[in-house]
């Protein structure tokens, strides 16, 4: 396993074992029951895992500060609601759609090549195409035509999108216990989040 691969590994586990359960309770107060609310958690642990990455290494952050960014994109999400005009009704009717296009695409995952599947998992730790590259062995335009591909596959216009939804069907799960660490849920990832060799 590459030294990329592990410390995205270990950054992931950190959030979900330290700050998973100040999301969940976050996300729970802001949505205050909503449907949907395991799409907004999982949505929360990828921006933090997102700015935790770009921030480096070599720095542990104070719990304050993951609490902002957390705040931070719920605050965006809810004020986005409100100027889309969305009543109660509509926001259940959207959460619910989104939710039926989530397991559309989990059904999707199950038609892409092994390499296509491997390229996918890696954008959903936010790697960029040539720590895809490194990571897998292959060239920087391998990957760019793997991911030209999942775009078409998946129906998912924008890379941030299908970086989420990568994240969301390879890798959400919120464990309750502190030794668990996520894994997909549909067998490709059954020990862990990187238990396959990326090879």
């Amino acid at each position: 396993m590459s030294t990329v691969l592990i410390k995205h590994n270990s950054l992931m586990a950190r959030i979900v074992r330290e700050y998973g359960p100040m999301i969940k309770g976050e996300v729970g107060k802001a949505l205050g029951g909503l449907p949907g609310a395991e799409d907004v958690i999982s949505e929360v642990h990828f921006a933090v895992f997102m700015t935790l990455r770009k921030l480096g290494d070599g720095w542990t952050p104070p719990r304050s500060f993951v609490s902002n960014i957390v705040r931070n994109h719920l605050n965006d999400l809810l004020w986005q609601k409100r100027l889309d005009g969305d009543d109660l009704g509509e926001i259940r009717k959207r959460q619910a759609a989104q939710t039926i296009q989530r397991e559309d695409m989990i059904a999707q995952v199950h038609t892409l090549t092994p390499a296509e599947f491997k390229v996918f998992r890696l954008l959903g730790l936010g790697l960029t195409n040539q720590e895809i590259a490194d990571s897998l062995y292959i060239s920087p335009l391998t990957v760019r035509t793997h991911v030209k591909k999942l775009h078409a596959k998946c129906d998912i216009k924008g890379r941030a999108k299908l970086a989420l939804t990568a994240y969301q069907v390879c890798y959400r799960e919120l464990p309750e216990s502190r030794d668990e660490v996520p894994h997909y849920a549909g067998g490709y990832l059954q020990h862990g989040l990187l238990s396959q060799q990326a090879s």
